[in-house]
């Protein structure tokens, strides 16, 4: 069974563009080979294995709520369960009830969930994982966003970030508290807008104090295929100017390899695929920007763009509104939240 609810946006176009769209999606069956498929096409995963105990029925449930830059989500099975899991461009915050969750189990640095304490799963690469019956918590944080608020208040461009899976439980204190204050409302699907998206500050900032990703530190593993390599390469890249020849290289390949692959997985070429990139950046970027501290130029030329001409061209083509409508328009949302502004440092505590 399954249900979804979408809280719609405004008609009109402009608020159409800034209005949050905020999705429940409810899951649950009593099949194994239903829920295998449905996790693998949540997770991209391969080679899940649910094993029943045959003295108790199997069930899963399912549950997603949140908008495009935060979810909150849980999911009880009733059976042991093991798999190979590669979500991309997410970074996911896991803390499971029961414990016994293996992220890794294969690796010398894996790791064995405590019941109730948060972890990072491991980002921009595939990872194993092993869970006994009971339920999982799941905070799910699209990248992009994840990555933006990392340099809130910092002159830096963002990019991937390197997180370790578990830190001392001293440093998650605050963060616990957080997920208290936030989960309620944040699983109210009407609850949207500035305040939501105060809601999904709120929880980003948390996981980054609490996890303070190392900016010393590159992505683990570099990923296996040529499309996989270059995507990797671009968003670590943006900012600066970029020729294919140059993406080429950091994916290891020839350049009409790369352009052959992207036209063939993509329908889109290498160049196309980094505008679209840094015009993505630039829009969290000016979502999350003080209008009082910056400018449009600043936030372009941090995301890779040199003409501003074709930059706004580009940005009111694909969002319905001029860069500096997003700028004014949105204020920034630690200040909707009535916090003072903070500055994070870039160096950890």
């Amino acid at each position: 069974m399954i249900t979804a609810t979408d809280v719609p946006p405004a008609e009109d176009h402009v608020a159409e563009q800034r209005r949050t769209s905020v999705r429940q999606v409810v899951r649950s069956g009593t099949e194994p080979d239903e829920a295998r498929a449905f996790y693998e096409s949540v997770y991209d995963g391969h080679d899940l294995d649910f094993r029943p105990d045959d003295d108790a029925p199997f069930t899963y449930r399912y549950r997603s709520t949140g908008d495009g830059r935060v979810s909150l989500r849980t999911s009880s099975v009733t059976a042991y369960r093991s798999g190979v899991l590669a979500p991309e461009r997410q970074y996911l915050l896991a803390w499971s009830v029961e414990g016994g969750v293996v992220l890794d189990p294969e690796r010398e640095d894996g790791v064995t969930l405590r019941p109730g304490v948060p972890v990072m799963c491991p980002a921009g690469r595939p990872f194993m994982a092993t869970a006994p019956p009971g339920t999982l918590h799941l905070v799910h944080f699209d990248a992009d966003f994840l990555e933006a608020a990392a340099v809130v208040g910092r002159a830096s461009a963002p990019v991937p970030l390197a997180f370790p899976v578990a830190v001392p439980s001293a440093r998650l204190a605050q963060l616990q508290r957080t997920l208290r204050e936030v989960a309620g409302p944040m699983l109210d699907v009407a609850v949207v807008d500035d305040e939501r998206a105060v809601l999904d500050l709120r929880l980003a900032e948390a996981v980054l104090d609490a996890f303070r990703p190392d900016p010393d530190v590159g992505m683990p593993d570099v990923p296996v295929t040529t499309l996989e390599r270059a995507k990797a390469y671009m968003y670590a890249h943006f900012a600066r100017p970029l020729s294919a020849s140059e993406i080429a290289a950091g994916a290891d390949t020839s350049v009409r390899t790369l352009q052959e692959t992207f036209q063939r997985h993509e329908a889109s070429t290498p160049t196309a695929f980094l505008r679209d990139l840094r015009l993505e950046k630039a829009r969290i970027a000016l979502q999350l920007a003080d209008a009082r501290e910056t400018s449009v130029a600043a936030v372009a030329s941090s995301c890779g763009f040199r003409h501003m001409g074709r930059f706004s061209g580009a940005y009111a083509e694909r969002y319905g509104e001029h860069p500096g409508d997003t700028l004014r328009g949105q204020r920034r949302m630690i200040a909707v939240a009535g916090e003072p502004r903070r500055v994070r440092s870039s160096q950890p505590a």
